[in-house]
């Protein structure tokens, strides 16, 4: 049996299962308890930042305060990928059936490539070796043995 204050003056309320600061989730005692007070949606002091989207928004720290990730311009660079990729696919389609236009788009996208690759700090994310690699700290197999399955015994036989 848990007992929940509501506290009227700030539509807050304190639950003796301490869920809510614990996890930062309101419980089922202290939803049930606004519910019955007539409340309509949750005080904006029980939706944590962390819950939300825009969490996605601020930069992350490991327990030493050092930056990890800064996710802050995340949003618009996705959208801005979304759409080079829509674009690239655009041109694809649209030069699928000439073979001159076709080696034309590859002369251009090849040509943009070593021009990136030049620049020095910037490296190709596509090689899936190497990010195997690095998350995995250890090398890829140069051949890989897939086995038959071992045969079951089914019921009866």
């Amino acid at each position: 049996m848990h007992t929940v204050r509501h506290h009227l003056e700030n539509n807050s309320a304190e639950c003796t299962c301490k869920m809510y600061e614990r996890e930062g989730i309101p419980c089922r005692h202290i939803l049930w308890v606004m519910k019955e007070k007539g409340l309509k949606s949750l005080p904006a002091a029980y939706i944590k930042t962390r819950w939300t989207k825009a969490a996605m928004n601020m930069p992350m720290f490991d327990l030493g305060g050092n930056l990890i990730e800064d996710t802050t311009n995340m949003e618009a660079v996705k959208k801005k990928v979304g759409h080079l990729w829509s674009e690239i696919f655009t041109c694809v389609s649209m030069a699928e059936n000439n073979e001159d236009c076709l080696d034309d788009f590859m002369k251009l996208i090849d040509g943009f490539k070593q021009s990136l690759l030049s620049r020095g700090n910037l490296q190709a994310s596509g090689d899936k070796g190497k990010q195997m690699e690095t998350l995995l700290d250890c090398p890829v197999p140069e051949e890989v043995t897939i086995l038959d399955p071992n045969k079951s015994k089914n019921k009866g036989t």
